[in-house]
């Protein structure tokens, strides 16, 4: 087992980073941008000699339990007096500095946000939050190591020598969290134990995970009203039926283009694509080299060159493609079940969601989902924090109250009145809630994720439902939580390389034919040896 010496990083190493942070390129062979996840590095033995202990919170009993399908359990009301899980501020009166990324729009500032002024006094220390989009966040990342102001904690994804960044900058966790010592932390020993090991690196404790799992799968979003509307079934039998489903949801006289972003998961989901790699003859072989992958690229170009894709889905934002699903210009999109709360708040009241499952692209039974990744990101304590240490843990531990808590209602919903309202027993977000309450914290520490959807009368069962028929034979990446330094270092470049020509097939920049000389040059430029990386790290952890 390799050792991570505390050595210097050169500004060179850091500023290579580039968009590793942003994606979880470590692992993926196909494309999985949007999905998070971080890598750890170490034999199962040695984890496992280091792994906090798990102690599951059973404070509130759910009404859709999630256990027996590997799904979040359900919830259909939140508790009219809901258990105060924390009696003591976790602060310590001095501010506490937080660099992390986000996938919502900036808050208001402090003085104009309500419920951020409030938090601060819940915490008992004022929160400063060095908020950024996650698109922009590992150049943002990497200037911050380099000049050294990373703050007091900071979240962090894939980079160049991660295992040395973490134990040249990072506090060593383990004498706080290892075994049972993680108990004075409670609500940080309710998170899965396999989402530590992203935070794990040569026997050591480096970070707090943020726990996902299956609800970060990606799925097809449809606006299920529309389909009524127009008498269109929620299902697929066929890639045929797709194609079909698209062409009549494309009206370009009412600016609908059926696909509000490109579908080239989903599309690959029909064609049994592996969800990054898979495993064959004692060997890991990337998604990138399956053959379908043509055939899947080739229907990806038809739809695009059929006009059933927003024609601005190469060049806009994540909000943009909500902004489309919720106004009906963009009726089907790929997403993960995760977003649904803030694509609930994109449509008006009576719009529905539905997810359709993919089908076989030949008509001969299911297509295969991917699994989530069990980890989005880790936050680490900074060294320059490491006099308080317990502060910075007991905020996580903050964050981390799981549902049914009073703190999780204030985290989630804010103050009554003002950023929530009550519906039926309910909180249910307002506009300025909705504003107010985008501070990252999920970003920052979470608990593992509830099914609670009040916005929207019988979202929470389907969304449970959707699950639990997709995710337990959706199909998982084998090497989620493995660590390979060479696609810490290459892989964000040969894996936006080989998008790129995916992209300009799509496009008819080039031939489906150019697809295979591109997989020959990303094997031969980093793909080969991640491979091998990471088939080591398999075998290792088994």
């Amino acid at each position: 087992m390799p050792k991570f010496d505390s050595q210097p990083l050169s500004r060179r190493t850091v500023l290579g980073a580039g968009a590793a942070l942003a994606v979880s390129a470590t692992v993926t062979g196909c494309s999985n941008a949007g999905r998070g996840g971080t890598s750890g590095s170490n034999d199962s033995a040695a984890k496992a000699k280091v792994r906090p202990a798990y102690v599951r919170y059973d404070g509130v009993k759910a009404d859709l339990p999630g256990e027996p399908y590997g799904i979040p359990d359900g919830f259909l009301r939140y508790p009219a007096d809901p258990v105060q899980a924390i009696t003591e501020p976790p602060g310590d009166g001095k501010p506490i500095e937080v660099m992390t990324s986000t996938n919502t729009p900036i808050p208001p500032s402090l003085p104009q946000n309500a419920f951020w002024q409030q938090f601060n006094e819940r915490v008992g220390s004022p929160v400063r939050l060095n908020l950024t989009p996650s698109v922009d966040y590992s150049q943002k990342f990497a200037t911050a190591v380099a000049g050294g102001t990373l703050g007091d904690l900071f979240s962090i994804g894939n980079i160049p020598q991660k295992p040395q960044m973490l134990a040249a900058k990072a506090v060593d966790l383990t004498p706080h969290l290892s075994g049972d010592n993680i108990k004075k932390y409670p609500y940080l020993a309710n998170l899965p134990e396999t989402s530590w090991n992203a935070a794990i690196f040569d026997g050591k404790i480096y970070g707090v995970p943020i726990p996902r799992g299956a609800i970060s799968s990606e799925v097809l979003y449809a606006r299920k009203d529309i389909l009524d509307a127009q008498g269109l079934p929620a299902e697929l039998k066929s890639a045929d039926d797709f194609v079909q489903l698209c062409k009549a949801l494309t009206d370009k006289r009412k600016n609908r283009f059926a696909l509000a972003d490109l579908p080239t998961g989903f599309v690959r989901n029909m064609f049994g694509i592996a969800n990054s790699w898979k495993e064959a003859d004692g060997k890991l072989v990337s998604g990138f080299e399956d053959p379908a992958q043509q055939e899947a690229l080739a229907l990806v170009q038809q739809l695009w060159k059929s006009g059933y894709v927003h024609p601005e889905a190469f060049t806009s934002q994540n909000q943009d493609r909500k902004t489309r699903f919720g106004n009906g210009t963009g009726p089907l999109v790929v997403a993960t079940f995760s977003g649904w709360p803030t694509y609930l708040q994109t449509m008006d009241e009576e719009a529905e969601i539905a997810i359709i499952p993919p089908p076989a692209h030949d008509g001969s039974g299911d297509g295969h989902t991917w699994l989530g990744a069990p980890t989005l990101s880790v936050t680490a304590v900074s060294k320059s924090a490491e006099d308080r240490v317990e502060t910075m843990l007991a905020y996580l531990n903050y964050l981390a109250a799981p549902f049914g808590t009073s703190e999780y209602l204030f985290r989630k919903y804010g103050i009554k009145g003002i950023d929530y309202q009550v519906r039926d027993g309910d909180p249910v977000l307002t506009k300025k809630g909705f504003s107010e309450t985008q501070l990252a914290l999920q970003y920052q520490a979470d608990g593992p994720w509830a099914i609670f959807l009040p916005e929207r009368k019988g979202s929470t069962e389907a969304c449970f439902n959707a699950m639990k028929e997709i995710c337990p034979k959706a199909l998982a990446n084998p090497v989620d939580g493995l660590y390979s330094e060479t696609s810490s270092r290459k892989g964000a470049q040969i894996n936006r390389d080989i998008t790129t020509v995916s992209e300009d097939i799509i496009q008819g920049r080039k031939k489906v034919s150019d697809w295979a000389p591109a997989v020959k040059k990303w094997k031969s430029a980093g793909g080969d040896k991640i491979a091998e990386e990471l088939n080591a790290e398999l075998k290792s952890s088994r």
